[in-house]
Order: C-alpha cells, then sequence, then structure tokens
C-alpha cells in the first residue's frame, strides 16, 4: 500500500486545540506531519502491546504503522517508500521505536532547553526523548551525545543513529541525506536533508553499540 493510499486507512488525525494549536499553525510544518505522528503512534502502541502480551496480531499492527510511518516520511522527503520502508525495517527494534518516538512529536515547536512531548524540544532534547522511547538515556547536550556514542561512517549509518555537526544533532532516517531534528526559534521538529555546506562535516553515532 502506498502512502497515499494509507492516509484513509489510517482515519482521523489527532490534532491539538487551544492556543498552542493556533501558534502551531504559524510555524513552518511537514505537509505529511498530522499522517505521520498518528501512524507511528499506532506504531508505537502496537509494539508496546506485544512487548507485554507476545500478541502476533500487535506484531503485525506495529509491522505495518512502522511502514506507514515510513512511507509518509518518503513521500514528505521525495525518496523511494520501499527503500525507507526496508532501511528502518532493516535496523534493531531499540532504533525504530527511536525514530518512531521522534516521528510521533513532528510538528512540536522547538523551544531551547525543552524536552517536552506535544509541548517543545531543542535538538537534544529530541533525540534524548525519541531514545527514551527505546529505554535509553541519553546525556543531554548534542555534543556530549555523540562523544558517547560509537563513531560509525557514514557508509554503515542505519536508521535511528545520532548525525551531529557542531552545535546540533538530529537522528538519521536511513536513506540519502534524510533525518529528523529540531533545529532552531520559529520551527518545529521536521522531517528534513543534512544542507549541502554541512554534508561533509557532520559525524554518525550508534547510541548503543
Amino acid at each position: 500500500m502506498t502512502a497515499v493510499a494509507a492516509l484513509v486507512a489510517i482515519g482521523t488525525v489527532a490534532s491539538t486545540g487551544g492556543d498552542d494549536a493556533s501558534a502551531l499553525e504559524r510555524l513552518p510544518t511537514n505537509t505529511m506531519a498530522p499522517f505521520v505522528k498518528t501512524a507511528a503512534q499506532e506504531a508505537l502502541d502496537g509494539h508496546d502491546a506485544y512487548l507485554a502480551t507476545d500478541d502476533a496480531a500487535s506484531y503485525r499492527k506495529f509491522v505495518w504503522y512502522r511502514a506507514q510511518t515510513a512511507a509518509f516520511a518518503a513521500t514528505e522527503l521525495g525518496v523511494t517508500e520501499q527503500e525507507m520502508i526496508e532501511a528502518w525495517a532493516s535496523t534493531s527494534e531499540s532504533h525504530q521505536r527511536a525514530i518512531l518516538g521522534a516521528m510521533t512529536q513532528v510538528g512540536v515547536p522547538y523551544r531551547y532547553n525543552t524536552s517536552k512531548p506535544d509541548v517543545g524540544f531543542d535538538c537534544s532534547g529530541l533525540t534524548t526523548f525519541a531514545w527514551g522511547q527505546a529505554g535509553v538515556q541519553l546525556v543531554r547536550q548534542s555534543t556530549a551525545q555523540i562523544r558517547n556514542a560509537e563513531r560509525i561512517e557514514r557508509s554503515t549509518a542505519k536508521a535511528g543513529d545520532l548525525v551531529q555537526y557542531p552545535g546540533h544533532v538530529m537522528m538519521y532516517l536511513g536513506v540519502g541525506n534524510t533525518i529528523i531534528h529540531s533545529v532552531m526559534t520559529g520551527r518545529t521538529v521536521e522531517l528534513d536533508t543534512i544542507s549541502d555546506r554541512r554534508a561533509d562535516s557532520v559525524r554518525f553515532g550508534d547510541p548503543i553499540a
């Protein structure tokens, strides 16, 4: 199923009410953000249920919604859906949970020195939250996070690994230059690509290698 077809399957998209919603409408947000968020949360819910019950149906739910989240992300970023789906499926379940955790926060505003779901994140706040969904506690600072991760080459980087350049940390999505990050005031947690001017200076690290 393509990402466009899956929009119907996912159904109603959750939204935030009140003043926060009005403020968010004024910020640039990925077009696919509502669908990414909903699919990612469904995937995590399925995985939580599987871990609690060892129920095959819950695991199938996890796999299906993980694939849909990857497909929505690929559509947003202009990469091949199947390539993104396979990149996520081939990494560890801890990496998958970290990615999905980050995806549940797409569209949440950047807020300095903050790591609060559905409220705000700075760059290391997002990676801290995301990896926390996999039960991994990261140091709450971008340079420390990459320093504490095992250094890996770009050619072996997996979906969910950390990507860092001085002053900023991101999460790799496993295909090309694709990332998810919370970059600066006036922006939101967003699906993006590593800029050309930064491509040669980034470092990759695996928090659990």
